[in-house]
């Protein structure tokens, strides 16, 4: 991903708009953001495409579950290829959605006389209570730049803003933008960093999110479990992957996780430049934030790993969403695994135009919903971001003080403990702390919260206590694969208090496991063999020390190949 110091405006901002705009405003009523969710959903448009036998019955899915009418379902007839060609946008989507728009009345506005250079119809004047619009799997992504269509002034741009590609996503948020707008480069978003924007800007603006993924299935899950969690609240932890190429991204991205140890989850930082593998603990990954890999790997390409409802995804790339169909890329794995809520870019953004992922946490933190969200963290439009998710999706919705009184049967129930666990330690000490979670042990077994008992007990000097805590886990002969790593950690906090014998047979256990990754072999093969030569097994640990050396080791070349 490349960094750019420039910030330039091929267009006005909106709120210099014409004064016949103005007067109109005065018919919109108050802020939508303040709107439930049941007035959003009486107004919100969702856009599918007939020419997908998907499209429709995934709209309508969508429809029924939120209760938006059946009659705000719009229907086009567009290439059901991911990318097309500005002919074709303009064509297809572009100009039949707005007429519709129109002909409705969802949208009231005066067209200009013309055709724009680009054989758009735009609206002189428009206002509009549209809070959001959703595009459903079927319709294309991504637009190609066409390179005729550049106009002369474009000249003036910077190079690497001379095109006219972009994201479906980001070209429709300006729909009802005015005729001077052009689909070359980007323009600035009214709503970056802003909770109200005015109302000129308001009425000019689409808010635009898709929901999406590799399969049919993937999104009626995607739906299905973002309602769920709405109910029980998420909950997991969270991973923060910072260390990627750009000083400004590590800043963003660390942020976020502060974000997320201030409203006490338990959060993992990786901050080498190696991006986070199966050698880093994953289990209940409710949040994860990190970069810098073009594709999606290790976790995110398992097929059945447990994701708790309502994760929310990032993986800071700038070719992060070239394809929804796929789950090499991070938005389609994240989708395909389980995910709920996710951005990216689907050609190169540039640095300072990609979502802001810890203003998009903040506001999703502070109760509010996906699509402002995604509105507020995101600076350019008519550009290659696309955000994938429910924008009524309020992940936090459900508080954690109601996690414990309502949600404790839920399957990750534990972790809202967990969470609760820190917040004691954080506001009324250690030996609350240890005094809750002790309690909750005997009502939720499981090893994550038996792990955070241990290391209250340890950092209250209670190694004893710690120790037994754990020792749960010797009735534990299989273990999940989200939960290895986890595993390995219980061992080493055993292993340091004398109990070699015990993490010994984890290290065994796990071992034996069939196709583990290449990187989680090296990390438990070298864990494992200062244990395995404590416990009098010193074969064995120079036999791992041997394998781990082997997988570290590079290729050896074929002499076939090079004839």
């Amino acid at each position: 991903m490349l960094t750019l110091k420039t910030y330039f405006q091929r267009v006005p901002t909106f709120s210099g708009a014409a004064l016949l705009c103005v007067l109109l405003l005065g018919l919109i009523s108050s802020k939508l953001s303040a709107q439930s969710n049941e007035a959003l959903a009486a107004e919100m448009i969702i856009v599918v495409n007939r020419s997908d036998p998907d499209s429709l019955e995934l709209g309508q899915y969508y429809a029924r579950q939120r209760g938006i009418p059946e009659s705000r379902i719009v229907q086009l007839s567009a290439p059901t290829s991911e990318t097309i060609t500005v002919a074709q946008y303009v064509e297809t989507i572009a100009n039949p959605l707005l007429n519709i728009l129109l002909d409705k009345e969802w949208v009231k506005g005066v067209k200009d006389s013309a055709l724009d250079d680009f054989g758009r119809e735009r609206l002189s004047v428009s206002i509009h209570q549209i809070p959001y619009v959703v595009l459903m799997r079927g319709l294309p992504l991504r637009i190609a730049n066409d390179p005729s269509l550049l106009e002369a002034n474009s000249e003036n741009f910077p190079e690497q803003f001379r095109v006219n590609n972009a994201s479906v996503d980001g070209e429709l948020a300006l729909l009802l933008a005015p005729p001077s707008t052009s689909m070359t480069a980007l323009i600035p978003n009214p709503y970056f960093e802003k909770q109200t924007v005015s109302r000129t800007d308001a009425n000019r603006i689409l808010r635009i999110s898709r929901l999406d993924g590799p399969t049919r299935s993937d999104v009626t899950k995607l739906i299905d479990r973002t309602l769920e969690v709405e109910k029980i609240g998420l909950m997991g932890r969270a991973y923060i992957d910072t260390g990627g190429p750009h000083q400004k991204g590590d800043t963003w991205i660390r942020a976020a996780g502060e974000m997320l140890e201030a409203a006490y989850f338990d959060t993992d930082f990786e901050g080498t430049k190696r991006v986070m593998d199966h050698r880093d603990r994953l289990d209940a990954p409710a949040i994860y934030m990190g970069w810098y890999r073009r594709h999606a790997h290790a976790q995110w390409r398992a097929p059945r790993w447990s994701v708790p409802p309502g994760a929310i995804g990032f993986h800071l790339h700038s070719f992060s969403g070239t394809s929804l169909r796929t789950t090499q890329t991070w938005l389609g794995a994240f989708i395909a695994q389980g995910y709920c809520a996710t951005v990216g870019n689907v050609y190169e953004p540039y640095l300072e135009y990609t979502h802001r992922p810890q203003i998009l946490l903040a506001h999703l933190l502070a109760g509010g919903n996906f699509g402002d969200a995604v509105a507020q963290s995101l600076p350019a439009l008519s550009w290659q971001c696309v955000a994938i998710g429910d924008p009524l999706y309020r992940p936090f919705k459900v508080s954690l003080e109601d996690q414990l009184t309502h949600s404790e049967n839920a399957s990750f129930a534990a972790y809202a403990s967990i969470r609760e666990i820190n917040r004691l330690l954080s506001v009324d000490g250690l030996e609350a702390a240890i005094t809750f979670a002790r309690a909750k042990f005997v009502t939720q077994p499981s090893l994550a919260l038996a792990y955070r008992l241990a290391q209250l007990y340890a950092q209250a000097d209670k190694d004893r206590e710690a120790v037994e805590a754990l020792k749960i886990i010797r009735y534990i002969s299989k273990f999940a694969a989200d939960e290895f790593v986890l595993v390995q950690k219980i061992a080493d906090f055993l292993h340091k208090r004398g109990e070699s014998e015990l993490a010994f047979t984890l290290y065994q256990n796990i071992l034996e496991e069939r196709d583990l990754d290449k990187w989680l072999k090296v990390s438990l093969y070298e864990g494992g063999a200062p244990i395995a030569a404590a416990q009098g097994e010193p074969v064995i640990a120079s036999r791992w020390q041997l394998e781990a050396r082997n997988l570290k080791a590079p290729p050896t070349p074929n002499p076939a190949k090079k004839k």
